[in-house]
């Protein structure tokens, strides 16, 4: 955003509870509805710039964060896109996300396997098989983080459980 490359970043997340549990419908407009899925998008910013960034990054209309049910049909021009928790995602679902990255974006898949929890999605389908298929391609590149940047808590935590099947 600072270099002028893109006009907005694009945060889609999909609506995805963990372990599938669900709350119900949530009550007031779709801005309310996206919240609590937007909220981890949010404390990570929280965590690396002040409230007041935020909060003028947001005014400006420079960050949104959406559900990816109303992708279709939609052509995401000029814009650094983020689809995060991308491990929950099948493969058609991620294909038609990528598919509506227009020009001058950039798309950015993030996942952790190991917290797949999406039972549809197997291990070596939805984005291991996206990375599998584009890798080697000239407009991909794919960056494999070895160690957790959240707490030493959540590195002792993942160490311990990332052997389990659970």
């Amino acid at each position: 955003m600072e270099r002028r490359e893109h006009r907005k970043i694009m945060v889609f997340r999909p609506l995805y509870a963990v372990g599938g549990q669900d709350l119900g419908y949530l009550p007031g407009s779709e801005s309310d509805k996206m919240n609590p899925w937007a909220q981890a998008v949010f404390d990570t910013l929280g965590a690396m710039v002040s409230s007041e960034v935020v909060e003028e990054v947001m005014d400006r209309g420079m960050l949104e964060v959406l559900p990816l049910t109303h992708i279709r049909g939609r052509s995401l021009h000029d814009a650094f896109v983020i689809v995060d928790e991308a491990q929950s995602l099948e493969r058609n679902v991620l294909l038609t996300m990528l598919s509506r990255i227009g020009q001058s974006s950039r798309v950015v898949l993030t996942h952790d396997v190991a917290q797949r929890d999406n039972l549809r999605v197997g291990r070596h389908d939805g984005v291991a098989a996206v990375i599998e298929a584009l890798k080697g391609h000239p407009l991909f590149a794919h960056v494999t983080l070895t160690r957790s940047e959240r707490s030493p808590v959540a590195a002792l935590v993942t160490e311990l459980l990332e052997g389990l099947d659970v």
